[in-house]
Order: structure tokens, then C-alpha cells, then sequence
């Protein structure tokens, strides 16, 4: 992505006030919604949105028709003229139909975590491949929305025949080229997909395992990779700066192997994104061992959700514990060794049976240890052949 592009989105976004909206449906949850509330402001901020409020509703079941009440709707509608809110995100991710009506009700830009990670996606994305694939994931989201406008115009057409008919035709045009759109990219993606997999064929078939870190965004594993190669990849605080996978070759006197650092985990990151990464997300299904990157350094609750968000993608990718090595990072952070240890003990009860490391990417602290861990494991494994591992094309849902 050109330099002045980049800087153009960001001088945009950093104008724009943005409201939070989260339907909460279990009355019972006073811990949860608050953790992805924070993670959702977390999001919106590193997309260059200022948010100025937020609201939560609890309800049994989400409103079909704007996923929170009406009435709801109306006081968000007052707070949005008011304050002068030009953006509201939703947790929750939208339907097509809640998608417009909120839209025509509010008057303002209406977006989901969907989106909004997609707009992230879009900021960081610097190569072909990742771009092939966020294009996948917009389109795969505006099918649906354009098939409904196509609809409505349709039956408005249909009612009062006049001007209004005449919008369905190029709403047709446009969901035709959007499924033409489609097809081209997921074959592109699955012709990209096939050359993948005989190219890490190769590389195992000469004695290359691959190892790959994988995390939540933010859980230092760029900073791991380059603390282990050598290498300066880019870091820092904003998520998803990883979109695709690094490969460097460690070239140990022992075990030689691959190391991969690959595009990080959010809580509740919608199936579709997953499918449409599958390019990326293959070098971790097919790795010969998983480096769990965890910050250690996160509040105690806060890290516990991250962990089983990671965890729930990972097994969803068909990898059990006999592949993972768990590594709690950034442990620079943490002066207090009880704090450090009751952490430990929290993880080790989540991921059983699984060996765990602490290291610091930063300082150093025992990465060679990690290397040798790997070794040993690479060592016990027996490298199967690609076509035994069975793809899981949609992860966790």
C-alpha cells in the first residue's frame, strides 16, 4: 500500500467520532461484555475512530429488525444528531437487513466487528496476498447486503412502478459482478492454495519441518520471530500488522527447521474472515509444531479470553496439543514472580499436557532454552505427509 494512501486513511479515520453498540444476550454476564467492549474500543481506536460513547442493551434474542429495541434505536439516534457521531460499530455482527434499516434510521455510517476488522485489514495490508484475500472477505460481506437492495428496490418497483423500479436493474448489475467478482477470487485463492501445499510438501519432503507461532494480536509474536531470526519485521501496538506469513529457515547444527510468523487471532472473529484467509491460516494448519505466543503480561481475565479464543481457532484447525508449545512472552513486564507463577499455573490448567516456556522477546530471556524445547519436540514427532492432515475450510465457529 503506497505511503501517502496509508497516511490519507489515517488522517480521515482520526477525524471521525464513532459511538459503541454491544446486545448483550446473557443477562448473566458481568465480566465477558465488558473484556469485549474493551476489545472493540481497542479496534475501533487503532482503525483512527474516536469514540465518544457507547451503549449496551440486554435482550433475550436480537431485535430482527435492528438488533436492539427500537426504542433504543431512538435515544441512539439522538445521541448520534447531538454529538455529532458519523460512525456507529456494533459488536454484534450485523445482518443485511439490520444493516439498512439501522442505516436509514440513524442517518450515519453503520459498521460491525466484521467491517471494522476488514478496515484494519485493508490499513496494514502491504502484499498481493493479503489483498487478494481481504477483497475475498469484503465481497463474501457486500453479497448479501446488495441482494437485499436488489429486493427492495425490486418490490418498490413493483408497488409504485416510476423511477424507483429503475434502481433494480443496476443493483442486478452490480450483485452479478460481485458474484462474478467472487468466483475469480476464490479461484485465484485455491490455485494459490494448491501451489502452497506442494511448496511445504517440498520443503518437508527435504527435511525442512516447519514451526509456526501463532496468537492473539499484540502477543509479541513478530517480536518473537525477529528475536529468533534476527530479522527487524515491523511491530508495535496496532493489531493485525501481520496479515501474511514470514518464513525464515533456522539454521541450527541440529534440526534445521522453518519458522513462520503468521496473522493473529481476535475474539470472535467471524467464519467468513476465517474462510477467506485460508491461504495464510494453511501455514498453521499444516505446521509440524505451533509456538502459542501469550502475552503474559495481560490482566488475568483479559489474558484467560485470549487464550481460549486462540485455543478455540487452533483446535479448530485440527491441531491437538502433541503440535503446541506454549509460550508465555513479554514476561519483562512482570516484576512480581507470584504473579508470574499463579499466571503460569492459569494457562497450564486451559492447555494441558502441552510443554510451556517462559521467555521475553525482548531481553532474550530464554530463547535459546526455546530452541532447544523445539528441537526436542521436532525431534519426537514423526513428520507425516500433507495429504493425511484434513483441511477444516471454515475453522471454529
Amino acid at each position: 500500500m503506497p505511503l501517502n494512501f496509508k497516511s490519507n486513511v489515517s488522517v480521515r479515520k482520526l477525524v471521525l467520532k464513532a459511538w459503541l453498540c454491544y446486545l448483550r444476550e446473557n443477562p448473566h454476564d458481568h465480566v465477558l461484555y465488558k473484556l469485549k467492549m474493551r476489545e472493540l474500543e481497542a479496534l475501533s481506536s487503532a482503525s483512527g475512530y474516536k469514540v465518544v460513547g457507547s451503549t449496551l442493551q440486554t435482550r433475550s434474542k436480537p431485535h430482527p429488525a435492528y438488533l436492539i429495541g427500537s426504542g433504543k434505536v431512538e435515544e441512539l439516534r439522538k445521541q448520534v444528531g447531538e454529538l455529532g457521531v458519523q460512525v456507529v460499530i456494533f459488536y454484534n455482527i450485523l445482518s443485511s437487513k439490520q444493516h439498512y434499516n439501522l442505516t436509514k434510521k440513524l442517518m450515519c455510517k453503520v459498521i460491525d466487528r466484521y467491517d471494522l476488522t476488514l478496515e484494519i485489514f485493508e490499513q496494514n495490508s502491504t502484499d498481493e496476498l493479503s489483498k487478494l484475500q481481504i477483497a475475498l472477505a469484503r465481497v463474501l460481506k457486500e453479497i448479501p447486503r446488495v441482494k437485499l437492495l436488489a429486493s427492495l428496490y425490486y418490490r418498490s418497483g413493483r408497488e409504485h412502478p416510476g423511477p424507483m423500479s429503475l434502481g433494480e436493474y443496476s443493483y442486478h448489475r452490480t450483485l452479478a459482478n460481485l458474484m462474478k467478482k467472487r468466483s475469480s477470487l476464490e479461484t485465484e485463492v485455491e490455485r494459490r492454495r494448491s501451489a502452497k501445499i506442494l511448496q511445504l510438501g517440498k520443503r518437508r519432503s527435504l527435511g525442512f519441518p516447519s514451526v509456526c507461532i501463532a496468537g492473539y494480536y499484540n502477543a509479541g509474536k513478530t517480536s518473537l520471530f525477529n528475536a529468533l531470526t534476527g530479522l527487524g519485521k515491523p511491530v508495535g501496538p496496532r493489531p493485525f500488522t501481520t496479515l501474511s506469513s514470514k518464513y525464515f529457515l533456522i539454521p541450527r547444527n541440529g534440526t534445521k527447521f522453518f519458522l513462520v510468523d503468521t496473522i493473529g487471532f481476535v475474539v470472535d472473529l467471524d467464519p467468513r474472515l476465517i474462510a477467506s484467509f485460508s491461504l495464510t491460516l494453511d501455514d498453521l494448519r499444516y505446521s509440524d509444531l505451533v509456538l502459542f505466543s501469550v502475552d503474559v503480561s495481560d490482566p488475568e481475565d483479559l489474558m484467560l479470553l485470549r487464550v481460549n479464543t486462540c485455543l478455540e481457532f487452533i483446535r479448530g484447525l485440527g491441531i491437538g496439543n502433541d503440535r503446541l508449545i506454549v509460550v508465555l512472552n513479554k514476561s519483562d513486564l512482570i516484576r512480581d514472580a507470584g504473579e508470574l507463577s499463579r499466571k503460569s499455573e492459569l494457562v497450564s490448567r486451559v492447555i494441558r499436557d502441552a510443554p510451556q516456556i517462559v521467555v521475553s522477546a525482548k531481553s532474550g530471556y530464554n530463547l535459546y532454552e526455546l530452541v532447544e524445547l523445539i528441537e526436542r519436540r521436532l525431534s519426537a514427532l514423526s513428520l507425516t505427509d500433507l495429504s493425511t492432515k484434513t483441511p477444516v475450510e471454515q475453522g471454529p465457529s
